[in-house]
């Protein structure tokens, strides 16, 4: 179990020996369900909302094991990170001076904006290959255009501008693929307005905490981003990282829960604050779907070695 989520309201967790002690509350019966013990070194991380308790004693062995703790709103954006003190602050501070350099900037933004884009592209071609009625027309080739731009950009507004175009293209087929009783229409975020926007956002918010994590955990600033302008209270830096993974990951993952309706709006959605959102059952059936999807080994394509996009990020 890498990750530790917690997100039913009013669950407990607490520290017993080696071990964490979860209690959920039955929501259908009042009580509780029984409790789950969890042993330490199975758990790489984890991600509570703040409608869950955790025991002082609990958060201190975490951060004794350097195991950080993501904490989560009740609309599911992200409210902060626990981790111990960072390591290796002389890479910050190198990663402060590279952030002085336009050139190296812009260069690493591309490279960036160029796996977002190839990335995109491959996943339309895996949905179009079993959806013979999607028609890509000339977005294929509108894609690798936008790719090869983006290797020749001289400015970050013009490689956020062929990003920008890639996503308008890109989302427009993208939507195709959803069922017909279940629109995607467009892409809606704060709030979101539909079943498969909720999928996206709950997914991009948790590959956001991933990346700012890991950021963190080597004593990189997640705020200094490179793409992502920085700006107050925002991880940039885990934005710009997360955006090769958004199509692989998070928008392939969406149209699987809906199309093979592990998800239904019906059942596993609610409406509230102006917008839709994973209810409790939604949330247990899609981090089932997150983690299965995050541990899958595939070939890289650089290295040629086996991985994960966990081990990728």
């Amino acid at each position: 179990m890498p990750t530790l989520i917690l997100s039913t309201p009013g669950t407990r967790a607490a520290l017993s020996s080696e071990r964490i002690e979860v209690v959920s509350p039955d929501l259908d019966k009042g009580g509780d369900l029984p409790p789950r013990s969890i042993p330490l070194f199975d758990v790489d991380q984890v991600m509570v909302s703040e409608s869950c308790h955790l025991s002082t004693p609990l958060i201190a062995e975490l951060l004794r094991r350097s195991i950080p703790l993501l904490f989560l709103s009740f609309s599911d954006q992200i409210l902060g990170v626990c981790h111990p003190p960072g390591i290796h602050s002389l890479l910050r501070k190198n990663q402060y001076l590279f952030s002085d350099d336009p050139q190296k900037v812009l260069a690493l933004a591309a490279i960036f904006v160029e796996a977002k884009i190839a990335n995109q592209r491959r996943v339309l071609q895996r949905l179009a290959s079993n959806r013979p009625e999607v028609d890509l027309g000339n977005t294929m080739d509108y894609l690798n255009a936008l790719v090869e731009s983006s290797q020749r950009a001289t400015s970050l507004d013009s490689l956020r501008g062929y990003e920008g175009s890639s996503a308008g293209r890109y989302f427009e087929i993208y939507g195709s693929f959803y069922p017909k009783n279940v629109p995607f229409e467009r892409r809606s975020r704060r709030p979101p307005h539909n079943a498969p926007n909720a999928i996206l956002s709950y997914a991009y918010t948790l590959l956001t905490g991933e990346a700012e994590i890991r950021l963190a955990a080597q004593g990189i600033d997640p705020a200094i981003g490179f793409l992502h302008e920085p700006t107050d209270r925002r991880a940039s830096l885990a934005l710009d990282l997360i955006e090769p993974f958004r199509a692989p990951l998070a928008d392939a993952m969406a149209i699987d829960l809906i199309s093979h309706q592990i998800l239904q709006p019906d059942q596993h959605f609610e409406t509230r604050e102006g917008g839709v959102y994973l209810n409790g059952e939604g949330k247990r059936k899609f981090f089932t779907a997150y983690e299965r999807r995050m541990e899958r080994e595939f070939t890289s394509d650089q290295s040629g070695q086996r991985t994960t996009l966990r081990l990728e990020m």
